[in-house]
């Protein structure tokens, strides 16, 4: 029993080992367009295996955007662009990334 344990510790910290969270995530807003990029570094070897599989965009606390992504871009990760009308100075947007092996990223911002 002591060694099944042992295994299954194991085989878990291995897999958490390579799961990782995006390691930036840069969200710019252009006010004159209302589109919102946002870029994020996710270094992989297999980008349609090991990928940001969710981007989550709320505004002053609410869900505005929910993205679901079967794959990155590249394997150094990717750009993403979304159009978020009726913003207003000092509105305050939070992305947050999440892998498909786990982990997740966020980035803030507030509009000036």
């Amino acid at each position: 029993m002591k060694q099944i344990i042992i295994i299954l510790l194991l085989v878990l910290g291995l897999s958490l080992a390579f799961a990782h969270p995006a390691g930036v995530v840069k969200a710019v807003l252009d006010t004159e367009t209302a589109l919102l990029t946002v870029d994020f570094a996710h270094k992989v070897k297999d980008a349609a295996d090991h990928y940001i599989n969710s981007v989550e965009i709320k505004v002053n606390g609410k869900v505005a955007i929910v993205h679901s992504l079967s794959l990155q871009e590249s394997v150094n990760g990717g750009s993403l662009v979304y159009k978020i009308p009726a913003l207003k100075k000092g509105d305050k947007i939070s992305v947050l990334t999440k892998c498909s092996k786990g982990g997740d990223k966020s980035a803030n911002i507030t509009v000036p």
